[in-house]
């Protein structure tokens, strides 16, 4: 072998035995005991990954090039016939069944007109305001089922995976948003530096070492078209990695230079839009004669919270019943080496990796509980 081309097994090889004639399965059983190195902690581990017990699982790429792209580039992404026509049907189906559970936003929760000041860009028609519904995960079946299918959905759970990493969770319990014609904006919010100037590290996006993370990423289940113009969500792509305060005249869509810096995606039934918090974003005021449908999912990455509703834990409506991958995306904040199971890349459920019985043990003996 050339001197540039040896592999760094080899070359420990060498180092072992400068002097000596080595064979070629003396070079081969040296390069093996070279791959037992010593990674972080103290941990054995194999080959130049240094892969340890501290490691989360490795996972595949959910992203296409193409997808990961763009997410980096606009801080949000659609995925074009997430949920096939009968998901959505169900979901739909669902809603009608609990429609008088919506509530609308009158005075004090209205939309348009947050942090004290009115926008006339998102007012629509003064009077109409958003209708909210929550509990979908705890209706009695099957009325429930199109949303749990949500959490842990094939298309999905290796894509949210690439987004926050192994065990993502759910952070936010899942809620209709829905608009009449002539309903209300929503302030323009999020944004990777708030409107006094501080960074907004529980929305933080990041990007290091080949990988993009979010602290909290929002999942929209689209069940009526939102057509050019129509309006719902809005955002400003790419100010997910902006380093100045929002001006508050592009929150509250006042000046027609920065407006036009906002877009409204098109969304058919059974898109999905996947958004990063970090990204400036909000509603537009809704002119389609229809009504607006999307259920807005929030999740995190394993060990991290924005919201408490799983404090002292999920409702058990919520829960009763559920697959076990669905219920691995419940489970409260922690890091998957504490056995957490969590959501393969085929959407079913994987077993964690255990935990050492030895720390187990001593952990007992030194907190009286099982994990510190």
């Amino acid at each position: 072998f050339a001197e540039g081309r040896m592999s760094g097994a080899f070359k420990v090889a060498q180092t072992l035995a400068p002097k000596a004639r080595v064979s070629g399965a003396l070079l081969r059983s040296s390069a093996r005991r070279a791959l037992s190195v010593v990674g972080h902690s103290g941990h054995l581990a194999s080959g130049s990954s240094l892969h340890n017990q501290h490691d989360t699982p490795e996972h595949g790429a959910g992203l296409s090039r193409k997808q990961a792209y763009l997410f980096d580039l606009n801080g949000f992404l659609v995925i074009k016939g997430a949920f096939d026509a009968e998901m959505v049907e169900r979901a739909n189906a669902a809603i009608d069944a609990h429609a008088d559970r919506m509530h609308e936003r009158v005075g004090k929760l209205r939309t348009s007109a947050l942090y004290g000041r009115e926008s006339t860009g998102l007012k629509g028609d003064g009077v109409t305001g958003r209708m909210d519904m929550g509990g979908l995960l705890g209706w009695d079946a099957p009325h429930r089922e199109p949303f749990r299918e949500v959490l842990c959905h094939p298309t999905l759970a290796p894509v949210l995976t690439d987004l926050l990493g192994v065990g993502y969770r759910l952070d936010h319990s899942p809620l209709l948003l829905a608009q009449e014609a002539g309903a209300e904006g929503h302030t323009l919010h999020g944004g990777a530096v708030t409107e006094s100037g501080e960074p907004a590290w529980p929305l933080a996006y990041e990007f290091r070492n080949g990988r993009m993370r979010n602290q909290l990423l929002t999942v929209c289940m689209q069940l009526r078209a939102a057509g050019p113009g129509d309006g719902g969500f809005c955002a400003v792509p790419g100010s997910h990695k902006s380093n100045f305060p929002v001006p508050p005249a592009l929150a509250d869509l006042a000046d027609a230079e920065l407006v036009s810096f906002v877009t409204q995606p098109v969304l058919a039934p059974g898109d999905c839009l996947i958004f990063s918090e970090a990204v400036l974003h909000g509603t537009l005021p809704w002119t389609a004669a229809h009504q607006r449908r999307t259920v807005i999912y929030r999740f995190a990455p394993a060990g991290s919270a924005y919201g408490r509703g799983y404090l002292p834990a999920w409702p058990s409506s919520a829960t009763d019943g559920m697959s076990p991958a669905q219920a691995a995306v419940m489970l409260p904040p922690f890091h998957p080496r504490m056995n957490r199971p969590y959501v393969g890349s085929d959407g079913q459920a994987v077993a964690p990796r255990e935990r050492e019985a030895f720390k187990v043990e001593f952990d007992q003996r030194v907190f009286g509980t099982t994990y510190f």
